[in-house]
This record gives C-alpha cells, sequence and structure tokens, in this order.
C-alpha cells in the first residue's frame, strides 16, 4: 500500500465528504440539542458507526481516502461547535447569575 503524494491526500471529495457529514450529524445534533439524554445517545451511536468508517476509508487509496479523511474532519465539527457555542455560554450564564 503507497502513501499517497500531499497534494493528493485532499481533494474535491474531502470537501463534499465533509460537508456532508456536517450537515448530516450538526442538524441532527442541534435539533436534538433540546432532549439532551437524545442527543448523547444518537452522538454515541452516530461516532460508534462514522469514526471506524472513516478511519477505515482514510487508508485507502486515492478518492476514497480522500472521503475518509473528510468525513473525519467534519465529524470533529459537532463537538467543537458544540464546546465553541455551549460552555463559554454556560460560563457567562454561572458567572452573571
Amino acid at each position: 500500500m503507497t502513501s499517497p503524494t500531499p497534494t493528493d491526500r485532499y481533494g474535491p471529495r474531502s470537501l463534499a465528504a465533509a460537508l456532508a457529514t456536517i450537515l448530516i450529524v450538526e442538524t441532527a445534533t442541534w435539533v436534538w440539542l433540546p432532549l439532551w439524554i437524545a442527543n448523547l445517545f444518537f452522538f454515541a451511536i452516530a461516532s460508534a458507526v462514522v469514526v471506524p468508517m472513516g478511519l477505515f476509508m482514510s487508508q485507502m487509496p486515492d478518492e476514497i481516502g480522500q472521503a475518509g479523511r473528510g468525513i473525519l474532519a467534519g465529524y470533529l465539527a459537532t463537538p467543537l461547535t458544540i464546546a465553541i457555542a455551549l460552555i463559554p455560554a454556560g460560563l457567562i450564564y454561572l458567572l452573571l447569575d
């Protein structure tokens, strides 16, 4: 198995996979945010499916590898968005209360 050159690691398929992953996982997370128990359940199930799939795909050559790396990059958007949006807001609320 050959490793791709740096110019081949990411491409249009990486971007499309990242955007699709962000659209699906992020939308479901924000829709279920008021029901945080269901949100945690969904996130655990999605993590058990999406992350291994992205890891296996990222090891493949060419377009499949690009899509796998895009899935992994897109999947990071959900926890980072929640951390950036909710943790500071919660801290500000606690400090001002």
